[in-house]
């Protein structure tokens, strides 16, 4: 089986005027990539509320849930929906002294779960950009995709010369919403 997917994505509720977002795009990127990863492979993701309900029901749709692995900080074990809780590999990480250290204990059990062959960045606030940063140090040759065309912290990843450097490519992760069609060019 192929190296897993990683994907970094949320939908951002708080200081809109530096992560603007596009809901829309958001969601309909996170359920293209959903589907175009977990039939042949595994994604891997920290559960954010918005998206894990998304995840979890594109996955169940394809009956690849088992493909799917949510990482989730004990931290916020009180607050996690449901649909994390449905997840067959949801990863409790241990709850540090305050939300920050719970964070970083999460994203660091995350990015060291397995080795990735790509990381797929949607929409976002701080947490993304922080995720990328992680990502890019201990996967120096794994692929990184800022999807631009959804805002939030992508386009600021993408902004700053995150991600592949061909023209078209880059492109394509500005403006393509046909996101399917836009993940299978990229990850297959």
């Amino acid at each position: 089986m192929r190296e897993p997917v990683f994907l970094s994505a949320s939908i951002p509720d708080r200081n809109l005027n530096r992560y603007t977002p596009d809901p829309l795009a958001i969601r309909e990127a996170v359920l293209a990539l959903v589907a175009v990863i977990v039939r042949e492979g595994d994604l891997v993701f920290g559960g954010h509320p918005a998206i894990s309900p998304l995840v979890e029901h594109a996955a169940r749709s394809l009956k690849a849930v088992e493909h799917v692995h949510i990482f989730q900080s004990r931290w916020f074990e009180n607050l996690v929906p449901p649909e994390a809780r449905a997840f067959p590999n949801l990863h409790w990480t241990p709850r540090g002294r305050d939300l920050t250290e719970s964070l970083r204990i999460m994203r660091g059990e995350m990015l060291n779960f397995r080795t990735f062959r790509a990381g797929v960045f949607i929409g976002g606030m701080e947490g993304v950009e922080e995720e990328c940063d992680v990502f890019k140090l201990r996967y120096s040759r794994g692929q990184i995709f800022p999807v631009a065309s959804t805002q939030g912290a992508a386009l600021r990843l993408w902004d700053r010369g995150e991600g592949p450097q061909d023209a078209g490519i880059r492109n394509a992760l500005a403006t393509d919403k046909h996101y399917r069609a836009l993940f299978r060019r990229l990850l297959r």
